[in-house]
């Protein structure tokens, strides 16, 4: 795709009209005022230009099954994973569209954002028409999102900011401010709340959650060819389709987020395995009191999950709630757990050593290198041979 962009950007660069600038002009006339009859709005930065286009929905608005005056509402009493710590108008919903997936080649040709402002939902993108006014793409961008933001993205915490500051480098002279970020990626977010629920977590899958459904929807990796379309023909139309496909992302980030907000604050009914995975992320993130709420929620848990609640409770020093998960585990790492405690806390060394004896028999059937299995055995055998030494002082 790179080399047929070359390919089409050298062709136009070696005709030879008889009045060059007049006809460069006139085909630039021509394309803008095409944009603008779609409701695009010409915006210029030195001797380029970019297409701005935007929507605003109202707040009684939906993007699935609930109103945007719900995700407002959201946004204001976020729970600490997803706190986003400035005023709402600094918190945009953000995808970009690309004509590749990665490497110093790949040109972001489409850019926006979903944001709250004035009472409403701003949908705002930016179109670059030509690849060469990249420095009019971002200086206009770049003043438009002001100078501390929060970015919502989907994956964009590895691709599409990092994309950003790659092409940033190329125009830094001319466009030399980038803002302070923080980032909020959905997609880690979504992998640790509904792990194990779904085999693939592509942003249209997880539009389920929301109750969204696409129509007629331009599949992302069409994007680039229609793009180079474009360039060759300077027809607004044929992005129609990419520029809808990047609207929905945007606003399916805006509802998402809305989503795995009401879960994680427990104003939204769940299943048990969602209530065990998020509180394995709130234990993981060291938020402790929450974790077991999520916990305390779910009506049943796996022998993992019982397991991890057997941690908390212990790093909670509530080791009467602890034991009776780590019992429940039925698993090796919990069986050690409870030797602990029968040794440590209930002074009782007889029954550390039977619960020392049935972690052995679990790991047996635990598939396990070589030398890690000898290693727990080794373990375990010592803490049995003191354990008998106590048994009989």
């Amino acid at each position: 795709m790179k080399n047929k962009l070359r390919r089409m950007l050298k062709a136009t660069e070696s005709e030879s009209p008889v009045d060059p600038a007049s006809t460069v002009q006139t085909d630039t006339t021509e394309e803008q005022a095409a944009w603008i009859a779609q409701g695009g709005d010409i915006l210029t930065f030195e001797e380029e230009w970019i297409v701005r286009i935007d929507h605003r929905y109202p707040l009684e608005g939906k993007h699935g099954h609930r109103s945007y005056a719900e995700v407002f509402e959201s946004l204001q009493l976020p729970h600490p994973p997803l706190a986003l710590d400035v005023p709402l108008e600094q918190v945009i919903f953000f995808d970009t569209e690309t004509t590749g997936l990665k490497g110093t080649g790949t040109t972001i040709f489409l850019l926006g954002f979903a944001r709250f402002e004035q009472g409403s939902l701003l949908m705002r993108q930016y179109f670059l028409p030509h690849p060469h006014y990249e420095a009019a793409l971002y200086h206009h961008f770049l003043h438009d999102i002001g100078d501390d933001v929060r970015f919502v993205t989907y994956n964009g915490k590895s691709f599409d900011w990092p994309q950003i500051k790659t092409r940033h480098v190329f125009v830094r002279e001319r466009v030399p401010r980038l803002p302070k970020v923080g980032h909020l990626d959905l997609l880690h977010v979504c992998r640790r709340i509904f792990k194990g629920l779904y085999d693939s977590y592509r942003l249209t899958r997880m539009e389920e959650r929301i109750g969204f459904e696409r129509t007629d929807d331009l599949p992302g990796f069409l994007a680039p060819m229609h793009y180079f379309q474009y360039v060759e023909h300077q027809n607004p139309m044929i992005m129609n389709g990419v520029l809808e496909h990047h609207l929905h992302d945007c606003l399916t980030l805006v509802s998402l987020y809305d989503e795995c907000n009401r879960l994680v604050t427990h104003r939204q009914e769940a299943t048990s395995q969602i209530r065990e995975n998020i509180a394995v992320w709130l234990a993981d993130l060291g938020i402790h009191e929450q974790s077991a709420e999520h916990f305390g929620q779910a009506d049943e848990l796996t022998d993992a999950g019982w397991l991890r609640q057997g941690f908390l409770y212990k790093k909670l020093g509530n080791y009467d709630q602890a034991k009776v998960c780590f019992e429940k585990s039925e698993s090796y790492e919990g069986f050690v757990e409870l030797a602990k405690w029968a040794e440590h806390i209930a002074k009782q060394p007889g029954v550390a050593y039977d619960y020392t004896e049935q972690a052995k028999r679990l790991l047996e059937q635990r598939q396990l290198l070589a030398s890690r299995r000898e290693r727990l055995f080794a373990e375990l055998d010592h803490r049995s041979q003191r354990l008998q030494r106590k048994c009989h002082q």
